[in-house]
């Protein structure tokens, strides 16, 4: 049976494992090796997940298959102080996806968005993701814009922004 759990700092390890086994997957067709590798160290090392809990406001779903860990999401209520809740991650293993998990931890963000007030659920995706986005869209997601970040060692990311009224 498919469940999602609050995750804590603790959990910072199977979080960092779940993203080294589906990152790979997920971007290792359409950005290089060395960006693959300087990303994974930069948002998934146990300091920055700490931070993205403590200080950033970040909470963390776990998705589970009998108690073993198969996925996660984090999310922020209120980003920017808007009635927006903000996916900031949403990573299922490459061998659980496609087969409904994802629907339903899109339901349950939408149910968590509602109860906290926030009227439109965001996300960013990376331009060339096109099997995330072609999920989004058929979830009801549209494009909203681009948004462009460094995040250091000469690598711009480009994003769409994607948004869903709940």
């Amino acid at each position: 049976m498919i469940a999602f759990k609050p995750a804590n700092a603790d959990d910072w390890a199977v979080i960092r494992h779940i993203a080294y086994t589906t990152w790979p997957d997920t971007f290792g067709h359409i950005i290089t090796a060395d960006q693959l590798d300087y990303m994974l160290n930069l948002i998934y090392n146990e300091e920055s997940i700490r931070s993205q809990m403590s200080e950033k406001g970040h909470h963390y779903l776990l998705a589970t298959l009998q108690e073993d860990p198969i996925g996660f999401v984090s999310y922020e209520i209120h980003f920017n102080s808007q009635p927006q809740l903000m996916i900031h991650k949403f990573y299922l293993l490459p061998e659980f996806q496609g087969v409904g998990i994802g629907t339903k931890a899109l339901n349950l963000l939408s149910e968590i968005a509602r109860k906290n007030g926030d009227k439109l659920l965001r996300l960013k995706v990376y331009y060339k993701n096109a099997k995330a986005i072609g999920f989004y869209e058929r979830y009801g997601f549209r494009n909203a814009g681009s948004e462009e970040t460094n995040i250091g060692n000469n690598y711009n990311i480009l994003d769409n922004v994607m948004v869903k009224e709940v």
